[in-house]
């Protein structure tokens, strides 16, 4: 028997979630797009007014689209696990303000998102996990209990 080799991205294999497209004019349209704000800084607001400008705008059209009204707000993340340690750190603050929760936790799956735990982590929040059903299925009846 013949052992094939391996196929990466680069040459036709496919990735889960890491790559979404192999069509060569797509990342031609992406690279120009970025080479009009690869160098800027947000954090340099008066230099950089356009990429504040361009926030503002992502931010409104998502909030137009779920209906968010005039106390609403926004941020945008460079990728999923900065998303997911500010909104850890955000429902965390969240909750203590409201509801005086000085011990917060999380229920989840064993099998969430790696950034979940590494939040808890720098945050101070507990993690209970529950485990997958034989089905490999999340366990909605664990997680409610």
């Amino acid at each position: 028997m013949t052992k094939q080799p391996l196929k990466y991205y680069t040459n036709g294999a496919h990735t889960g979630s890491a790559m979404f497209s192999h069509d060569k004019d797509h990342w031609d349209f992406v690279s120009e797009a970025m080479k009009q704000s690869i160098t800027a800084n947000p954090l340099h607001i008066d230099e950089f007014i356009y990429v504040s400008q361009q926030e503002a705008e992502i931010i409104r059209w998502t909030l137009d689209m779920y209906n968010g009204n005039k106390d609403s707000c926004g941020i945008l993340t460079g990728g999923g696990t900065e998303s997911i340690l500010l909104a850890m750190l955000a429902y965390r603050e969240k909750f203590k303000a409201e509801r005086g929760v000085t011990k917060p936790n999380i229920v989840m799956s064993d099998t969430a998102h790696a950034a979940f735990d590494k939040a808890a982590f720098y945050f101070g929040i507990e993690v209970r996990k529950v485990p997958i059903t034989a089905d490999c299925r999340c366990d909605f009846a664990g997680i409610r209990k």
